[in-house]
């Protein structure tokens, strides 16, 4: 007889699904909302390196980086609803999108730290750059955990 498959996986699946929707409108909307406001135009000039600077860069490529965010939702909604179907394929991207996402929210964590390192005043809100990677990667690093431990991976095919 079959071992019965867990109900956790689908729960977890429909977490995920959930999850990639909030990406996918908070960044889709926050990339209409920029190019309605073409806020990034007057930042964009930076033409030498030496003058290189994180926010300029980021006003300049925020569209591009809200529909990578997209992307990534997208890849991971396609992952949470076959996760829930118990597809190893979808176990597999779901685990290296949350990866990718560990990596992300750590490397910005990073840079914001060396961006606000020479401010005193800012120490506060380094504190809060964080937790905030803390509180965010906790989940993502736990989803990781749970779709590759062996007694649930065995449930995909």
């Amino acid at each position: 007889m079959e071992e019965p498959k867990p109900k956790s996986i689908r729960t977890i699946g429909l977490i995920v699904s959930i999850f990639s929707g909030f990406i996918i409108f908070s960044n889709g909307m926050g990339a209409l909302a920029f190019s309605i406001i073409d806020f990034g135009d007057e930042l964009s000039g930076q033409n030498e390196f030496l003058d290189f600077n994180p926010i300029g860069f980021l006003f300049a490529n925020y569209i591009y980086m809200c529909l990578i965010m997209v992307t990534i939702g997208v890849l991971y909604l396609i992952g949470g609803l076959s996760v829930q179907k118990y597809k190893l394929w979808a176990n597999k991207l779901v685990t290296y999108i949350s990866a990718i996402l560990l990596i992300l929210i750590w490397t910005f964590m990073v840079v914001m730290l060396r961006m606000t390192a020479e401010h005193e005043s800012m120490k506060l809100f380094n504190i809060g750059i964080i937790i905030s990677a803390v509180f965010w990667s906790t989940p993502i690093g736990l989803l990781i955990w749970f779709l590759n431990q062996g007694n649930i991976k065995k449930h995909f095919v």
